[in-house]
């Protein structure tokens, strides 16, 4: 099951860095959507902290996450792939990744990015919640089960709605920081500038 990241005592630094530099800051570029979706479906067999702790080896392996380089992989490189031991995945979640890749290049010509369409879901801005306490933090809330039953009709896989969740909040599509986090008026800062950037002409009120 997806773990979350809204840690009340950090212990390691990978972990850490996570949480004060990426969890929570919008993002709108493919390839890095791209990687976020794959390292989320990792939370399957896997904690955040040991994700991430094999992210640039993960990133060698899969072509720095370039989803049109990935979508190309053939059964050679597969098996090489599942082979990586330093990479710890299964010829199976190898397979996934790749074909997530290719539902990806559809997504993205049928709508022009991806990021166009994952991110017309919440309407372009992310959802800002006001959680005190970690137990406050949804596991997986009514928008992610619509993500995820568009994603699977779409054929991708390891995208159940707790999974999708974990993504929205590591590409932050939610703020799910607690309100007394430092990073969460941070990220409330970042997605107006960042969505202004993505999608000019918008009142920043919108946001709020």
């Amino acid at each position: 099951m997806a773990s979350q990241v809204v840690p009340t005592v950090v212990s390691n630094k990978v972990y850490l860095e996570f949480h004060d530099e990426c969890w929570g800051v919008p993002v709108y570029e493919d390839n890095k959507l791209f990687e976020l979706l794959a390292m989320s479906g990792m939370l399957m067999d896997y904690n955040w902290t040991e994700i991430l702790k094999r992210k640039e080896v993960l990133r060698d392996a899969f072509s720095g996450f370039d989803l049109n380089a990935v979508a190309q992989m053939g059964e050679k490189e597969i098996m090489e792939t599942a082979s990586n031991k330093a990479l710890m995945l299964a010829e199976s979640r190898v397979r996934c990744i790749v074909d997530n890749a290719k539902c990806m290049q559809k997504v993205a010509r049928q709508f022009g990015s991806f990021s166009s369409y994952i991110w017309g879901f919440v309407n372009h801005k992310p959802m800002i919640n006001r959680c005190r306490y970690p137990k406050s933090v949804p596991l997986r809330t009514p928008k992610s089960e619509a993500i995820s039953r568009d994603l699977i009709k779409r054929g991708f896989r390891l995208v159940g709605p707790v999974i999708v969740y974990s993504f929205m909040q590591a590409a932050g599509m939610t703020n799910d920081h607690l309100i007394h986090c430092f990073r969460y008026r941070e990220c409330l800062s970042l997605a107006q500038t960042q969505y202004m950037d993505a999608v000019p002409d918008i009142n920043i009120n919108l946001l709020y």
